[in-house]
């Protein structure tokens, strides 16, 4: 990770309100997204105030939007998404916002991978992606964490902000053994 990006600032309390999910092509549909990748707005924020209002009815949480993009995933070529592996994600974005509203944020147990915001979104800087709904600031890590958050009402998160180290070269990084199988995405 700290090979791809550069932090550029101290512990600062990131806004949560302007907040992106990370787009990648091919793999992120933007028809279901509905050409908006904002947190407040996605469908991380709401699958879990699906669950908290209504709890886990697998039925319909299989039909969200959420589920819908990993299971979109999964016919891209990224085969780890069956619908086992998206339930078991599932429980586990619960399971931190559970933390979350329980405990709130704690410091000692992010620092090992703290919250991360891209000022320009990763698949423009290091591969000249344009689009007008692609924005930043984008989240390289921490998605879990600032959707719970987003839903628990708060207005700020503790990270820091980054920017591409590699800006304009097409390296693929971290992406390329996650996006192998996934044909026309760094094209």
């Amino acid at each position: 990770m700290a090979d791809e990006i550069k932090i550029i600032s101290k512990l600062v309390k990131i806004p949560i309100k302007k907040l992106h999910i990370q787009f990648i092509p091919v793999v992120t549909p933007m028809d279901i997204w509905n050409y908006d990748m904002s947190l407040k707005h996605s469908p991380h924020v709401e699958l879990l105030r699906f669950i908290y209002k209504h709890g886990f009815d697998w039925k319909k949480i299989m039909k969200s939007r959420f589920a819908r993009i990993r299971q979109h995933r999964y016919v891209m070529g990224m085969d780890k998404w069956t619908n086992d592996r998206i339930k078991e994600h599932i429980r586990k974005r619960w399971d931190i916002f559970e933390s979350l509203r329980k405990k709130s944020f704690i410091k000692k147990k992010s620092k090992k991978k703290p919250i991360i915001v891209l000022e320009v979104p990763f698949w423009q800087s290091r591969f000249g992606y344009k689009a007008k709904w692609l924005k930043g600031p984008e989240l390289w890590n921490g998605g879990r964490r600032c959707a719970a958050a987003r839903v628990l009402g708060w207005e700020t998160i503790p990270g820091f902000y980054a920017v591409d180290r590699y800006p304009g070269t097409k390296r693929k990084g971290r992406f390329e053994n996650k996006l192998l199988n996934v044909e026309g995405v760094f094209e």
